[in-house]
C-alpha cells in the first residue's frame, strides 16, 4: 500500500508540474505605449521582426539591442576566416531589413552573458525616470523576463510581450524545440529564484 500510494502521489506531482509548466510558459502581455522598445538577445529572429512591426506601429521610437558575448563557435570559426554572425548581429540586420533606421537602433553593453546581465546593462545605459520599457522575446521566455526587468527596474513600467512569429505548441511534449525550451525555462527560473545569475562581474 505505501508503493503504491507513493506511486499514485508522484504520478499526481508530475501530472501538476506538467500543467504549472503550461500555464507558465504560455504567457504575453499586451503590447502598451512605450518610450524603448528592448529586444532580448538569446531569442527567436522572429522577435526582431516583431520589435520591427511594434515600432512601426508607433509603440516606441526605438529599439534597443545588447551586445552578447561573443559564443567559442563563433570565434572559432572567425579564427578560421569564416564570416560568422553572432546572433545580435543577426537580430540587428532584421531589425534593419523590416524598415527600422539605424539611428532608431541603439546598441548597449558589452559581452552580456545573461537576461540579467541585460537588464543591469540596460539600466547602466539607458536614461529611465519617467520612462516605459516594452521588451519583446520568445513566449517561452516572456514570463522569467519580466519578472527579471521588473525587479531590476524597479519604478519604471515593465510589458513583456511574446513574438507570434515563432512556433509554439502550448502541449510542448510533442514539439521537440519546445519542449527542450520549457524544460530549459524551468531550470532557468528555478536558478534564478534561489539566487543564481549569471553576469561578467561575476565572470
Amino acid at each position: 500500500k505505501i508503493i503504491i500510494g507513493s506511486l499514485a502521489l508522484a504520478a499526481a506531482l508530475g501530472v501538476a508540474g506538467v500543467q504549472f509548466s503550461m500555464w507558465w510558459i504560455d504567457f504575453s502581455d499586451q503590447p502598451a505605449s512605450s518610450d524603448m522598445i528592448v529586444l532580448l538577445s538569446g531569442s527567436d529572429y522572429g522577435c526582431a521582426v516583431h520589435a520591427a512591426e511594434l515600432f512601426a506601429d508607433g509603440y516606441a521610437p526605438e529599439v534597443w539591442l545588447c551586445r552578447e558575448r561573443p559564443p567559442e563557435a563563433v570565434l572559432l570559426a572567425r579564427g578560421l576566416g569564416i564570416p560568422a554572425l553572432m546572433e545580435g548581429e543577426i537580430l540587428y540586420e532584421i531589425l534593419r531589413k523590416k524598415g527600422v533606421p539605424k539611428a532608431n537602433i541603439r546598441r548597449y553593453g558589452q559581452g552580456v552573458l545573461s537576461t540579467v546581465d541585460e537588464a543591469l546593462s540596460f539600466r547602466r545605459e539607458a536614461r529611465l525616470e519617467g520612462k516605459r520599457v516594452l521588451v519583446v522575446t520568445s513566449r517561452y521566455h516572456a514570463r522569467r523576463s519580466r519578472i527579471i526587468f521588473r525587479s531590476i527596474l524597479k519604478g519604471c513600467p515593465v510589458t513583456v510581450v511574446a513574438t507570434p512569429h515563432e512556433k509554439f505548441e502550448r502541449r510542448w511534449w510533442r514539439d521537440q524545440a519546445t519542449a527542450k525550451a520549457t524544460i530549459l525555462e524551468c531550470f532557468k527560473t528555478l536558478y534564478y529564484m534561489l539566487g543564481g545569475r549569471f553576469v561578467r562581474s561575476a565572470s
